[in-house]
């Protein structure tokens, strides 16, 4: 192997041999060596394929699968009708109903063994690109063949990338997301989805700033969707109307923080060091910031300024900025633009 991620691959393939997951991909791990890393991924991408076809012909009865792992075609119980036409018999024994138990019970053990192999593989490609070191923890066992039991169980590569993201992260970062978070992604709906995207957008230092509500609602996320997504278990406080935050300097001899949203983040100083900012706002819930964790989004530029404008008017000063994260606490600004509140209105 020579690509940027090396290390955090090999953590990745360790893991999963130590603890017998992906064991339709595992027997290639030994010629990584000495191959280009596109040609074994195209490798496994046509056994994987394979793997598909073996199953749905297990499924159509035309292949068994034996206890020793090998196949063995079958021929179906048929009959010639006058006209010729083949058609199997619709007969009803109880060795066929164990017959087809057991087929049923081979194709989804063959399916879910291939639907876990594809999110390994996307894990595997996310990996691939991350130059952070790995870490010296290992993920839970628990943790692992939860993982496995529910990416096994989507066929859809969407999904499969989402799980495949999800093992990328704890490969990195062990514990990063709960057992519980992994039960909410199982049950998460399209619908339910595409509104926590949404959400995420808007979602400011883990917030949802409450005294924006009139610009939420005109871009679709008003009260009634912050309640449902507040049963969801996603963020808390929509209830109460809200919940406020006062926040202290993060350095000495000045008040300084960053309010971080995605790529882009307000730089908030002022001279006195022990000057507070309170913020009303919707909170992220653990399961909330874990899941919007593993999606790519961009936040809502004007809805930022916005927020900007508030601070300043509480006599801050403000700018907007791009955002590098370094670490998990740590983060560099760059290109600040200063924000200026809007000037009083006057009377005609």
């Amino acid at each position: 192997m020579d690509f940027p991620g090396e290390k955090l691959v090999i953590k990745l393939w360790e893991t999963l041999a130590e603890k017998g997951v992906g064991s339709l991909l595992t027997p290639w791990q030994a010629g990584r060596e000495g191959l280009a890393r596109n040609e074994v991924r195209r490798q496994e991408i046509l056994m994987l394929a394979q793997a598909e076809k073996d199953a749905a012909d297990i499924r159509a009865g035309k292949k068994q699968l034996r206890a020793d792992g090998t196949l063995l075609l079958t021929n179906s119980q048929q009959t010639i009708t006058p006209d010729g036409i083949e058609r199997i018999e619709p007969t009803l024994a109880l060795s066929d109903a164990v017959e087809y138990g057991n087929r049923a019970a081979a194709d989804a053990a063959v399916r879910s063994e291939i639907n876990a192999s594809k999110a390994i593989l996307f894990a595997e490609e996310q990996l691939a690109y991350d130059t952070q070191t790995p870490p010296t923890r290992d993920i839970d066992e628990d943790w692992l063949f939860v993982w496995r039991e529910y990416a096994g169980k989507v066929s859809a590569e969407d999904l499969q990338r989402l799980w495949g993201s999800v093992l990328a992260g704890e490969v990195k970062a062990p514990g990063r997301y709960s057992i519980r978070t992994l039960e909410f992604l199982k049950t998460l709906s399209k619908p339910e989805a595409e509104m926590i995207s949404r959400l995420a957008s808007y979602v400011i230092d883990g917030r949802v700033a409450r005294a924006q509500s009139a610009y939420l609602d005109s871009k679709g996320l008003n009260f009634s969707t912050l309640l449902v997504l507040q049963e969801l278990g996603v963020v808390s406080g929509v209830e109460a109307t809200g919940l406020t935050t006062t926040y202290k300097s993060v350095v000495e001899g000045k008040f300084v923080r960053a309010f971080v949203s995605h790529n882009k983040a307000l730089i908030v100083e002022n001279d006195d060091p022990t000057k507070t900012l309170e913020f009303e706002a919707y909170m992220l819930t653990a399961v909330g910031r874990q899941i919007l964790d593993l999606g790519s989004f961009e936040p809502d530029v004007e809805y930022m300024r916005l927020i900007g404008k508030e601070f300043v008017k509480k006599g801050f000063t403000v700018k907007f900025a791009d955002w590098r994260e370094v670490s998990e606490t740590q983060g560099q600004y760059f290109n600040g633009q200063e924000i200026v509140a809007d000037a009083p209105a006057t009377e005609a």
